[in-house]
């Protein structure tokens, strides 16, 4: 009960109002207190103006007991000591000090040369504090020379000087006659006997004011405490209230119970078992009067309750909880956690103790359901045809659970893996996958989607296997990725499986190089900026279709893969080659140019004669016809760069004998070689010579093979000359000149009516135009005339001078060269004509210089 009141009481002294009223007394006990110190201050400025009023009275009394015109006499100094003045006033003084008991020193001070001296004091000649007279009283203070100035009677503030600390009064001696101060009586008291005297007189006012001020805080005291026991009643009848709505409402159950007994009926409270826990029990409080707990526990829990309820009891434990059945009326269970415990402050005997349940049945059914849907995970796990985990989220993948398929897929135990006791989960990734794996991780979980990503893992024996994790990250209350979970399982057969399909989809069988289809993906991906210059060479076997209609295509199909090895060797690491038809081949060359492009293809065309020269069967020799492009920006498209290659290996088929292309060429040349004194081996060489030149002015290829096929075809238009006028002897007529020139538009014509030669007729229509502009049909002139037409009017007239003819001999070289630079300029572009010039001699230079090394 006394704890219970303390309680209370301190309950009581931090409520509002109590502190409110604290904040009142408090302000009252500052207003009592100033009123207090008011009065006592009161009394001591009244009781100093009394005993200054009494002192200054004194003094002026005893100054009315001097005379002075015995003062004024004396004439300050030692003479004065044996003057009848000096002793009757030195007489005087000395009564004064001996009859006014508080008064220590009194004296007569004089001025004299601007000083204050002692014409006297009260003090015997022989004492340490005698003051001779004429003695400079050197201490004297502002207040000290106020009654020689004023006249008026000065009481001083305390003063000390070399005799101690005083309250001097002091009064001016008057000359009667004048009213002039002659001197001054001074009489001192001690400072302390002084205030000692006004404290003794403030005592009994002390007293007084303290006894006002302790009844006061008693009062103020008992007020608080009356005010706060008031408070604390209304407190307590709303905590009562309160109890009881906790009691009768509260969601757990709530009983009394003695030794092993429900209490329902108390001396003191009728509150002993609350509705709860009879609705847990599934009894009433009458029903529970009549039965003990051990009559209700379910009896596979009794043993365990009976024995810590012994140790409760025994007082070895202060309480314990447990979880427990009870057995209801109608024979079912219900699962509760009971907390047994004392019934603290309470007045009966230690039996009675408190007892609370909580109906835990539906978190006992959850228990279950997750132990049988974790039991059920565990034997799905254990048969997972993969690796169940879950992980942190780190640089290592540091895991934290692993399922017993680890040692199928990794060939490392699971407890090698988790918190990366032996080895690191990422240890285990190949390192080209590491990066690509976290960046896709870090993508998905910001998105928070599924994790799901095929990589290769390096087990522990070495073997590489294609794995597919599918995951996903668990995020905490912020946000923050807390673990990933998931599964990764082994597709190496799937992955090797799919790997030969896409190889078969993707993949030529004769050739084993990339097919129509996937070039065509590939050359869209590859046609990107980096990549530029890209260059194209379209590729196509000559007699293909021959060699298949005489010995089979069984042996066709060995050409095209000899072709396909062969152009294979000469490509480079970043080179793509595809079999983009039944005879033809594509390469994709990127980072080339053009001039790299046209090395490589001479590259192929060397490998193809070395492996030509091995074979005997002139049949089975390999003959190539190419078609080269490049993109150099983004200017062109890739659909022109491969119309200008398919462009180029038309014309190249055209001059290629053992194409079917050829045939057109082939059919005009030989009319023209029986009709007229043109022999092929003319053409030949004019093509050589046409392309030396253009390919040292840095043509490409399409320029170079327009040129050859073009120096091929120059005089096509001689078919429609009569033989007579072509292979006269002597000089031609007029008539027939004009029959002769007309040659150039007669194979003009032919040319644009055949779609394969139609890109050459402008060259051959103006292959006899001359520099100067006297040249014929048109009478084009300089850069007017095409460059082609221009290399050739070199060339031809070369060949023409140094071969022999029915109508003359051939010239020398040397003859026939100056004669081309004596008409550069005329006749010839002079460029052009300088350049055939240098190199036909470094030509000849060079066969000279070998001629003599062999002899």
């Amino acid at each position: 009960m006394a704890r219970q009141a303390g309680s209370a009481m301190k309950m009581a002294t931090n409520s509002p109002i109590v502190n409110r009223m604290r904040l009142i007394a408090f302000i009252l006990a500052i207003i009592i207190t100033f009123l207090g110190a008011f009065y006592l201050h009161f009394a001591w400025s009244r009781y100093g103006q009394n005993a200054s009023t009494e002192a200054i009275v004194l003094a002026q009394s005893a100054e009315a007991m001097l005379h002075p015109a015995h003062i004024d006499m004396l004439s300050g100094d030692l003479s004065d000591l044996h003057s009848a003045e000096y002793q009757m006033a030195k007489r005087s003084l000395q009564r004064l000090v001996n009859v006014a008991n508080p008064i220590r020193f009194a004296y007569i001070l004089a001025i004299r040369n601007g000083q204050i001296i002692f014409l006297m004091d009260s003090e015997a000649n022989d004492s340490s504090d005698y003051s001779p007279p004429g003695q400079v009283y050197t201490e004297a203070k502002e207040e000290d020379w106020i009654p020689f100035q004023t006249g008026t009677v000065v009481l001083t503030p305390a003063m000390t000087d070399r005799w101690g600390t005083w309250i001097s009064a002091l009064v001016p001696i008057e000359d009667p006659d004048n009213g002039k101060v002659i001197a001054v009586l001074g009489i001192d008291y001690s400072a302390s006997d002084w205030y000692r005297a006004l404290w003794q007189r403030m005592i009994p006012d002390g007293i007084v004011v303290v006894s006002v001020l302790i009844l006061t805080f008693a009062l103020l005291r008992i007020w608080m405490l009356h005010s706060a026991l008031k408070d604390q009643s209304k407190k307590l009848a709303y905590d009562e209230a309160l109890y009881r709505h906790v009691f009768s409402n509260a969601p757990i159950g709530i009983a009394i119970v003695e030794d092993k007994q429900f209490v329902t009926q108390s001396r003191y409270s009728n509150m002993n078992m609350n509705p709860m826990f009879e609705r847990i029990l599934g009894r009433t409080n009458q029903e529970l009067a009549k039965i003990s707990w051990l009559d209700i526990t379910y009896p596979e829990d009794l043993q365990m309750d009976l024995e810590q309820f012994a140790q409760f009891k025994a007082g070895k434990i202060d309480g314990y909880v447990l979880e427990k059945r009870f057995i209801r009326p109608d024979g079912s269970t219900i699962w509760t956690n009971m907390i047994i415990s004392h019934l603290s402050g309470s007045p009966d005997r230690r039996d009675i103790h408190l007892c609370l349940l909580e109906d835990i049945s539906a978190r006992k059914e959850i228990e279950y359901a997750l132990r049988e849907s974790e039991r059920s995970k565990s034997v799905l796990i254990a048969n997972l045809p993969g690796m169940a985990y879950r992980c942190r989220y780190d640089e290592a993948w540091t895991m934290l659970f692993v399922s017993d398929g680890c040692m199928t897929l990794t060939g490392y135990s699971p407890d090698s893996l988790i918190n990366n006791r032996d080895i690191s989960f990422n240890e285990l990734i190949l390192p080209q996958s590491r990066d690509i794996l976290c960046d896709e991780w870090r993508r998905v979980l910001n998105q928070r989607e599924v994790f799901r990503f095929e990589y290769e893992i390096l087990t522990k024996s070495g073997e590489r296997k294609w794995v597919l994790e599918t995951g996903q990250g668990v995020f905490g209350d912020e946000g923050n990725v807390q673990v990933l979970e998931g599964i990764i399982v082994d597709i190496t057969e799937q992955r090797k499986s799919q790997e030969q399909i896409t190889y078969l989809q993707e993949h030529d069988l004769l050739t084993g190089l990339i097919n129509s289809n996937h070039f065509d993906k590939v050359k869209n991906g590859i046609d990107v900026s980096d990549n530029w210059p890209l260059s194209l060479v379209i590729i196509d076997i000559n007699g293909v279709r021959m060699i298949n209609d005489a010995y089979g295509h069984a042996e066709g199909n060995n050409l095209i893969a000899v072709v396909a090895k062969l152009i294979q060797s000469c490509c480079r690491k970043d080179d793509i080659l595809a079999r983009t038809g039944g005879d033809e081949f594509s390469l994709l060359m990127p980072r080339t140019s053009s001039v790299d492009a046209n090395r490589i293809a001479e590259t192929i065309n060397d490998s193809i004669d070395r492996y030509n020269r091995t074979i005997t069967n002139a049949h089975y020799q390999v003959s190539l016809c190419m078609g080269q492009s490049t993109k150099e920006s983004a200017g062109q498209s890739f659909d022109e760069v491969t119309q200008m290659a398919e462009y180029q290996l038309k014309n190249r088929k055209l001059l290629n004998q053992r194409s079917s292309h050829n045939a057109i060429v082939a059919s005009i040349m030989a009319t023209l070689y029986v009709k007229s004194q043109e022999s092929e081996a003319h053409c030949l060489r004019l093509a050589k010579l046409t392309r030396m030149v253009a390919n040292e002015l840095g043509s490409s290829q399409g320029v170079l093979d327009d040129i050859e096929l073009f120096a091929m075809l120059h005089d096509i238009g001689k078919i429609g000359v009569d033989g007579s006028i072509l292979n006269k002897a002597g000089s031609l007529t007029e008539e027939e000149w004009a029959q002769m020139k007309l040659h150039s538009e007669i194979g003009y014509r032919i040319a644009t009516s055949t779609p394969a030669l139609e890109h050459i007729a402008a060259y051959i229509l103006h292959h006899h135009e001359r520099w100067d502009g006297s040249g014929y049909p048109s009478g084009l002139k300089g850069a007017e005339i095409p460059l082609p037409s221009r290399i050739l009017a070199v060339t031809d007239a070369y060949d023409a001078m140094t071969e022999t003819r029915v109508y003359r001999k051939a010239l020398q070289p040397s003859f026939a060269l100056e004669e081309i630079e004596n008409h550069a300029g005329s006749q010839f572009d002079p460029d052009i004509a300088l350049l055939f010039v240098r190199l036909m001699r470094e030509r000849i230079n060079k066969t000279a210089s070998t001629q003599d090394e062999e002899g």
